[in-house]
């Protein structure tokens, strides 16, 4: 795991994300829909959780439904979201 304070990477079998954190607003709404993934660190900011990840479909909604679009997913290197 990579982390700085305005981003966090981490990367497992093939799949990255990456979370922009000086975008996040703390909506939460990636923990919803990515309860096993995400979480929110204690200044409400979203986190990649260590430990076992929902399937990849889970992943990818999650990001979908972040309204600032601070999450990003990659599979082998290539984007999956956001696509351009």
């Amino acid at each position: 795991m990579e982390q700085t304070e305005n981003i966090q990477v981490v990367e497992k079998n093939g799949i990255e994300i990456r979370i922009l954190r000086e975008k996040c607003i703390g909506a939460a709404t990636c923990v919803v829909y990515s309860p096993s993934t995400f979480d929110l660190d204690d200044k409400s900011i979203a986190i990649v959780k260590e430990g076992q990840w929902d399937e990849l479909t889970k992943i990818i909604g999650a990001a979908q439904s972040c309204p600032v679009v601070a999450i990003e997913i990659y599979q082998d290197e290539k984007k999956l979201y956001p696509t351009v």
